[in-house]
């Protein structure tokens, strides 16, 4: 798949990993989920992963992220997430990326560049809306495009 398939795909399903997410978080349940999953192909599965991967902003707290967990599989209350760190901090990264990634990250890199150099934002607010680190924009903005 080129990288412009990828793109589209990533475009055509981020619609369908929102509404994962809200059902994820509440708006129903394993059988709305797996009718979802069950209508993709397993390119469009991988790609989902990363879409809603990238819905998760890796500096918010592990609790804030799971806080919506109030049950356990026996449908018993549990207390709410106490794991202070964020997902950044106990992120495992993989010693291999999909291309996938690596397109994800050439297309914010290109965003962030624009937003800095041809719009004039600021690195701290182009920072924020890519959910990345703002040293990460800074080194972005930066480097020479290839």
């Amino acid at each position: 798949m080129s990288a412009e398939q990828l793109g589209d795909t990533a475009e055509r399903l981020l619609p369908i990993a929102a509404g994962l997410a809200c059902i994820v978080r509440g708006e129903g349940g394993p059988r709305e989920i797996a009718h979802i999953l069950g209508q993709l192909d397993a390119r469009e599965r991988e790609v989902m992963i990363v879409v809603l991967a990238g819905l998760v902003d890796p500096d918010r707290q592990v609790a804030d992220v799971l806080g919506y967990l109030t049950w356990d599989e026996h449908e018993q209350p549990v207390p709410a997430p106490t794991l202070t760190k964020s997902l950044r901090e106990i992120a495992v990264m993989p010693r291999l990326s999909s291309p996938l990634i690596s397109w994800f990250k050439d297309e914010q890199r290109t965003k962030a560049r624009i937003r800095y150099h041809q719009l004039g934002e600021f690195q701290g607010d182009i920072a924020r809306d890519l959910g990345v680190n703002e040293r990460t924009i800074g080194r972005w903005v930066n480097e020479v495009a290839a």
